[in-house]
């Protein structure tokens, strides 16, 4: 039991997954690097002195009375240390500052001063020298230091083969333990690999290591903003192939009507019929463009925008449909007040909400629209003489394609759709009230502070 904790606590971080490997790998690879190493130095060393061992017995000469004596081979006589016997040790005795004895005549070393290590220039080489005196005689050691460093790279070349030998299978042990350690993302993009494209559900998070949670929440919290993306987008082609259906299949009856009448009245009341349900049409087609537009993810062209001028030149295009129905279109509060905003968003706003007050007014009614400040920021009106909407249905209008009890056939069900969702992305509240003395619709969008410029103040 307590094995199979200790191995669900190693399994729960993916620093405890990489060193379950990674540590034993490095141990046993150190482990068998320094055998290698002990058994390299130790054969090393033992050739290094077996040759001095060499070196000495055949310096070593015995007389014909049996005295033992350390003398220069007379084989190699010819030789000299200084060529091919530059790894050999020089030995040389000296007596009242004259050299007695020496194992090399080829060589002369300086006269010894002082007893201890020292280092000497001699035939271009550095010889390093220990001297020692005994009554009056000087006794001096040396050996060329080139030959004492060949001895040593020997001897590290040899130290150094053992570890290189072992690179791969170390390289080999990492390899696995990396992949072993990394499992659980391999898990996570075969899952993915393996959904299809409706598949939205969220990673299981519970047996992945600590430190990729935030990984997998990050990925979670994407599918399921994907998914209400997709939700989204699928309900708005539902409804809109439920809205154009209608007007589509009114076009497709007025036209086999036209075709069939003979009478001129009556194919002349067809063609105003047919003209309406093509204007119908159009006007749900630019209403489902301007909602697909605004795409809640998608960045806002934040500018200064002068909110009485985007009035004005919004109602100067709708002139022409107010007069058509003989409607009083007026402005009030010409107080100028600048709002940080997204223009087109706002001119879209300030469009649908005249086009719907216009449409919904009474032939001679007003519309009046109006911005002004309070302590709660900028506030937008726009008031008609229109049916109104019933206070049971306010909250139900602001959905798109609900069109109220109260609805003509020319509305698309979109416009306080768009309104709203422009509204959201300015932090702004929508809010419908009754117009003026209980009659007609006014309609409230009220900006935050924040949204509000300051005025510059005059000197």
């Amino acid at each position: 039991m307590k094995w199979r904790r200790l191995v669900r606590w190693f399994k729960q971080s993916l620093r405890r997954r990489l060193l379950l490997w990674l540590l034993p790998a490095t141990f046993l690879a150190g482990l068998l690097a320094s055998l290698g190493t002990y058994w390299g130095a130790a054969d090393q060393l033992n050739d290094l002195l077996s040759d001095q061992m060499r070196y000495i017995a055949e310096h070593v000469e015995v007389g014909n009375d049996g005295s033992v004596s350390f003398q220069y081979p007379k084989k190699q006589h010819e030789k000299s240390i200084s060529s091919d016997l530059a790894d050999e040790v020089l030995l040389q005795v000296w007596l009242n500052g004259k050299l007695e004895y020496t194992t090399d005549s080829g060589l002369l070393l300086p006269k010894p001063q002082q007893s201890g290590f020292l280092n000497v220039q001699l035939s271009g080489q550095t010889w390093h020298t220990f001297t020692m005196k005994r009554g009056k005689r000087w006794i001096v050691v040396g050996q060329a230091r080139d030959a004492r460093w060949e001895a040593l790279a020997g001897v590290a070349v040899h130290l150094f083969w053992p570890v290189l030998s072992l690179l791969p299978v170390l390289a080999l042990f990492l390899w696995f333990g990396i992949g072993h350690g990394l499992k659980p993302l391999r898990l996570i993009s075969v899952e993915l690999a393996q959904r299809n494209a409706n598949s939205m559900e969220p990673i299981d998070t519970h047996l992945l290591p600590g430190e990729i949670h935030p990984f997998a929440h990050a990925l979670n919290d994407l599918l399921l903003r994907l998914e209400y993306s997709f939700k989204v987008q699928k309900d708005f082609i539902a409804d809109a192939a439920h809205e154009l259906r209608t007007p589509i299949m009114g076009l497709a009856i007025q036209t086999e009507l036209l075709q069939r009448s003979d009478d001129p009245k009556a194919r002349q009341q067809t063609i105003e019929q047919l003209q309406i349900g093509i204007d119908r049409l159009s006007h749900i087609t630019a209403q489902l463009l301007a909602l697909a537009r605004l795409d809640p993810n998608a960045a806002m062209v934040l500018q200064s925008i002068e909110l009485p001028d985007l009035c004005q030149s919004v109602m100067s295009e709708h002139n022409q449909l107010a007069e058509a129905r003989q409607i009083k279109l007026s402005c009030a509060g010409r107080q100028p007040i600048a709002i940080i905003g997204d223009y087109d968003s706002l001119r879209i706003l300030l469009n649908n909400l005249l086009d719907n007050a216009i449409r919904y007014s009474h032939v001679g009614g007003s519309v009046e629209l109006s911005t002004r400040i309070t302590p709660q920021g900028v506030l937008l009106t726009v008031c008609d003489d229109g049916p109104g909407i019933p206070e049971e249905e306010r909250i139900r209008v602001m959905e798109r394609f609900y069109r109220g009890s109260s609805a003509r056939d020319t509305g698309s069900g979109l416009g306080l759709s768009i309104v709203k969702r422009i509204a959201e992305r300015h932090f702004a509240q929508v809010s419908l009230h009754s117009g003026h003395h209980g009659q007609g619709l006014k309609v409230h969008v009220q900006f935050p502070v924040s949204a509000l410029i300051p005025s510059p103040k005059s000197d």
